[in-house]
């Protein structure tokens, strides 16, 4: 019985034998695959100006620097700066350093680069809650090699931005620094990913801004609220004579031309909107309590031709003057602090 068990476990190993040798190895013994090398990447902005909400578009300044186990990889070199609309580089410096740090801890010696950019970048300002809007700046720069060859190593410890930085108007409410894999429905003709789509480390700065100074948003609206304070006068000009009558007209008249005129402003600060901005809905408003107001001084004129003149001043002033002043200061702070909670 002993001999039998061990013939039979013998035959069984032969055909397990040959039938690997038909089907061959799998290729995922034969030839692991290797991991992607990577470098370890950081960034520091020391600027960010020129806020052209009209083109779409900021300036930021940023020194960009690598920490690579080898001397070959060289990833300043074939860095992508996504959204770059224009940018200007200065040359590259790389000097062999002593690996004092725990990243690449097997190795004696690293190679150390850093060049400084100049970017003006795409930006799409929402600028629907103008003057309490908040926006989210990010620099994205992407490897050209693919991500099963090389990815990035944020390097969290060191990079930041310039504490002392100076934007006029804005303040800087945080700061994330993060390395995403951010794939493509091509392999760009890259005849190693025949099948496949190409994937390619990216990394991505992002600086929340929000407004810390409104006056933009008073220069903007002050022609406004004056054109209305004046229309609202009108509620104090009797219609019982004709000349009367005429003043009060070309007085509301004169109001909706600078509230309609007043209205292009915010296009030359904020750029066209194809949204109704915070600024929009408060003009709007105002033309429509003025276009009503001139309904009013109908209706007044004919209450005063079926003799009843006083009761006539005596609804303009004491009803429709309150209840138009009133509503409408009721209605701008509902505007405008719904526009700062949302933001």
């Amino acid at each position: 019985m002993y001999l039998k068990a061990c013939k039979f476990i013998l035959i069984s190993l032969l055909c397990i034998s040959a039938w690997l040798m038909l089907i061959g190895v799998p290729d995922a013994i034969a030839d692991p695959v290797k991991p992607p090398q990577t470098c370890r990447i950081g960034i520091y902005i020391t600027s960010l100006r020129n806020f052209k909400f009209a083109d779409k578009s900021f300036t930021a300044n940023f020194r960009l620097w690598s920490v690579c186990p080898v001397k070959e990889l060289k990833p300043l070199e074939n860095i992508e700066i996504i959204d770059s609309l224009e940018s200007n580089e200065i040359s590259i410096t790389t000097l062999d350093k002593k690996n004092l740090s725990e990243s690449f801890s097997t190795k004696g010696e690293v190679y150390w680069s850093q060049k400084d950019i100049s970017a003006v970048l795409y930006q799409s300002w929402d600028v629907q809650n103008y003057p309490f809007d908040r926006h989210t700046l990010k620099i994205s720069l992407e490897s050209d090699q693919d991500a099963s060859e090389f990815i990035y190593t944020p390097d969290f410890k060191n990079s930041g931005y310039q504490r002392n930085m100076k934007l006029s108007g804005w303040n800087i409410t945080d700061f994330t620094f993060e390395e995403l894999k951010v794939s493509y429905k091509t392999n760009f003709g890259d005849p190693e990913l025949i099948g496949k789509d190409g994937v390619h480390s990216r990394l991505t700065i992002s600086i929340p801004i929000q407004r810390s100074k409104y006056t933009s948003f008073f220069k903007l609206t002050a022609g406004l609220y004056v054109a209305f304070a004046v229309a609202m006068l009108s509620f104090f000009y009797e219609t019982g004579e004709p000349s009367l009558v005429s003043a009060r007209t070309s007085l509301l008249v004169g109001c909706l031309f600078s509230v309609l005129v007043n209205m292009r402003a915010p296009e030359s600060v904020l750029g066209r909107t194809e949204s109704l901005t915070m600024v929009d809905q408060i003009h709007i408003i105002a033309i429509v309590y003025i276009f009503t107001a001139s309904l009013a001084t109908v209706f007044s004129r004919i209450t005063n031709e079926n003799g009843k003149r006083k009761q006539a001043v005596w609804f303009d002033r004491y009803i429709l003057f309150r209840l138009f002043t009133i509503s409408f200061i009721v209605l701008n702070v509902i505007i405008i602090a719904y526009a700062a909670i949302v933001g």
